[in-house]
């Protein structure tokens, strides 16, 4: 299919990797049509089919997303409904891609603040049919506090969700998805570097989408 007629078919380009280090580095796009995301190559090389359902798997496997009757595509429990969490997905299909390890849960939403000797943790909640997610920590800060609310605005920015209060948040369909919350939180507590990392993968976006002739968004 030319360009035109794959986002006529699959929908907006939401973040393309412009070279896929466990397949002949083929460039791999995600594609979002509420209420299915689809992985697509341009790519003719043999075996591509395997690969990009190793990708939709491994997007089900670390994003809580759920398997589609097509082997590359995939939705959400809330069936995307007016882009409801597309917002995350840009990093999800780069987890999916590029990294080949799980999405561990086994210790709760947990990861190392880089700025002090705190551990960032994140529980959930069912408050009265709200799901909400509220962010603390275990160990040593000078200002916990502060840190707690850069956390959460850096998830608000990354996964589109909704704030509750300075501390607290939800998803916007109001669903509970431990996954993508626990992915997020490693780039929500540093959002300079994450910014940083998103500007070099832009670029290279933008290389690869002119050789193409199609735009990421």
């Amino acid at each position: 299919m030319r360009p035109r007629e794959v986002i006529d078919k699959y929908g907006r380009c939401i973040e393309l990797i412009s070279m896929d280090p466990f397949f002949n580095e083929v460039t791999v796009g995600l594609f979002f049509k509420e209420p299915l995301i689809t992985i697509y190559s341009y790519s003719k090389k043999d075996g591509l089919e395997n690969r990009l359902q190793q990708i939709r798997d491994r997007i089900v496997d670390i994003s809580g997303a759920i398997p589609s009757d097509e082997s590359n595509q995939a939705t959400f429990p809330c069936s995307m409904k007016d882009g409801c969490c597309s917002s995350p997905l840009r990093f999800v299909i780069k987890e999916a891609v590029m990294k080949d390890r799980p999405n561990d849960l086994s210790n709760g939403i947990t990861c190392k603040d880089l700025r002090s000797e705190m551990i960032l943790k994140i529980d959930f909640s069912d408050e009265g049919g709200i799901n909400k997610y509220t962010v603390s920590g275990d160990g040593n800060a000078p200002k916990p506090e502060i840190r707690y609310r850069a956390v959460v605005n850096g998830l608000l920015k990354y996964g589109g969700f909704e704030k509750i209060d300075n501390f607290s948040f939800k998803l916007k369909c109001n669903t509970r998805n431990d996954k993508v919350v626990n992915l997020l939180l490693p780039l929500a507590r540093n959002i300079s570097a994450t910014e940083e990392s998103l500007a070099a993968d832009d670029l290279a976006g933008q290389m690869t989408t002119q050789s193409l002739g199609f735009a990421a968004n």
